[in-house]
Order: C-alpha cells, then structure tokens, then sequence
C-alpha cells in the first residue's frame, strides 16, 4: 500500500466548482471514507487520484512522489466503480483476469491469482458465466474481485456497495 497526498486539489467543469481546494493525508493501510451529499465531489476525487481526470490546481503525490500529470495506466491504482462496468462479452474469468493480462502477466500467475480470488468472493464455481448470467450481488463480487486481483498500493470504491 502507498501513502496518498492531496495538495489543494481543485477542479471545475466549467463555472461549477467541483473540488475545492482539496488538502488530505492518508497513510499506508488507512481506510478512509468521503461522506457528502450527492454532487460534493467524492467521485470527481476519487477520479483525480486514479489519473481519469486532472486537477485544475493542486497535486497528487504517492509515498511523496507527485503523480499528479501521470495517465491512469502509470499509476499503481484500481477502482470499482458504482456501474460495476463489467465487461459483458468476457466470462467472470476474464473479468477478473483483464488487469493483469494488461500487465502481460505469465498464464500460471493469472490462473493462481484469479482463482484465488474468485474463491475468496466465493465465485470460482461462476467462472465460465457472462455478467448477464449472474445476480445483482454476484456481479458486485466479480467487480470487486476484479480490480483486486492486481493487488494496487491503492484500492478506490466509488459507491459499488450502494
């Protein structure tokens, strides 16, 4: 795990300030929660840190390092998102496999993870299913289980329990 750092993050869409002025320390293996009304901009925080979109001001470091202009794919994050977005053409398997298939893992590794953690979520069994083929609270553990499988230094959940 990595510690995360915002300095004065802000970000506007066009005259609507979104994030204003955004100051917050978590430390290695903290588990913080943002709580806020609808449109306070916990989303839009949580897609700054992951690198979906950038700051207007401010920066964003891991273990003191600033990653606030690196892409998404440079950064050691993963995030569950409130729509699940699973893949509806891959199997849970390949759900869960994608991240580290895009990290050109070796196939015994992303076999030994993936199975893993599909039994940690209690899903191994559903492995061969399509999204569509599955419950609602099914399709939650297969967004859970996908992101971590790639075991990120920082894990972000944008209401994928609501």
């Amino acid at each position: 795990m990595a510690r995360l750092r915002l300095r004065g993050v802000t970000k506007r869409f066009g005259k609507t300030l979104a994030v204003d002025d955004l100051t917050l320390d978590v430390v290695e293996g903290e588990f913080v929660t943002l709580l806020g009304p609808s449109g306070c901009g916990k989303t839009t925080t949580l897609r700054i840190v992951a690198g979906f979109l950038e700051a207007d001001a401010g920066e964003v470091l891991f273990d003191d390092q600033r990653v606030t202009y690196l892409p998404p794919n440079r950064r050691d994050t993963a995030m569950v998102f409130q729509s699940y977005a699973l893949f509806p053409h891959m199997t849970v398997f390949g759900n869960v496999s994608f991240g580290l298939r895009m990290r050109h893992r070796p196939r015994r590794e992303i076999q030994a993870r993936v199975e893993e953690v599909l039994m940690l979520v209690g899903l191994w069994e559903y492995r061969d299913r399509h999204p569509r083929q599955l419950s609602g609270g099914q399709q939650q553990r297969v967004a859970v289980a996908r992101p971590e499988v790639t075991r990120p230094n920082i894990l972000l959940f944008d209401e994928p329990l609501s």
